[in-house]
């Protein structure tokens, strides 16, 4: 039997939204649900009422000699890290694999909540991995990785932000007509409610008729102000090469995500929209470890 329930979400100016929710079964502290495009973090339950905050994870890696690595918090999306997932990270310069064992609901220091993914070794052999994955051999600690990136997935961290990457493999070049092309065609359906208040829609306040212009107008500025970073002094994408290829990273916080002038707040809403895929990157899944 379906469990109904109302859940209470709060809009970035502190307002609370009450939503209603049909789960297949009961929820628990610690479920991700999709309101609005979103993926949400249930944080409590008090009968049929739940309450939600934005959807993070970290990944803590936990060595075989007892050591533990603590990553940088991510934004939950779909196809995302899950219990038995195996990914690899490079140890003493080859790849080293994981499984994520245990799934736990945690609090950062602002008491912020938050899924917190352990992983142990696996190993399992090198050749069964995705090797067209990126994401599975980003190290912190290796000779690829730049000071400035280290620094900025540091960062992150310790100021409990988080982080967003893309990548461009081996000898590509950014298709920036591509992503024109691809926002010029972009559609009222296919944006995702929660995009669209990231764009500066008000659903309550603005007509819906302006909706499409309003979010293609901020995606435009978006591309633009990322080409222009990425392209000059990088004040807020970072960038170092991998392998051939190239990786491009952003911090910040949840604020971060719906202002016009943060490029964490590009980076996302770009990735979201698919605008980034467009023109040649992918988004990179896992992120890079700093010692705890």
């Amino acid at each position: 039997m379906a469990a109904r329930y109302e859940i209470a979400t709060r809009t970035r100016h502190g307002a609370e939204r009450l939503r209603p929710y049909v789960s297949d079964t009961e929820l628990e502290p610690g479920d991700i649900v999709v309101l609005d495009g979103r993926l949400w973090l249930v944080e409590r339950l008090d009968g049929a009422r739940a309450t939600a905050k934005p959807a993070r994870y970290r990944i803590v890696l936990h060595h075989p000699d007892g050591r533990r690595e603590v990553g940088a918090f991510r934004r939950f999306r779909s196809g995302g890290p899950h219990l038995g997932h195996v990914f690899a990270t490079v140890e003493d310069g080859a790849p080293a694999a994981w499984e994520i064992v245990d799934r736990r609901l945690a609090y950062d220091d602002a008491g912020e909540p938050y899924v917190e993914l352990v992983a142990e070794r696996d190993f399992s052999e090198v050749e069964s991995l995705p090797s067209h994955e990126l994401e599975h051999v980003l190290d912190e600690r290796g000779a690829d990785l730049s000071e400035g990136a280290a620094a900025a997935l540091e960062r992150a961290h310790e100021a409990g932000l988080s982080a967003e990457l893309v990548a461009l493999e081996a000898g590509a070049e950014p298709d920036w007509e591509e992503a024109e092309r691809y926002l010029d065609a972009l559609v009222l359906e296919a944006i995702e409610d929660d995009l669209l208040e990231q764009c500066g829609v008000d659903p309550d306040a603005d007509p819906p008729e302006t909706w499409l212009d309003t979010v293609k107008e901020r995606l435009r500025a978006d591309l633009a102000s990322f080409r222009a970073d990425i392209e000059g002094d990088h004040d807020q994408i970072e960038e170092w090469d991998f392998r051939g290829g190239r990786i491009f990273a952003s911090v910040g916080s949840f604020d971060d995500e719906w202002s016009p002038l943060a490029g964490h707040g590009w980076m996302c809403r770009l990735v979201d929209s698919g605008v980034l895929a467009a023109a040649g990157f992918a988004r990179v899944h896992k992120r890079s470890f700093v010692p705890d």
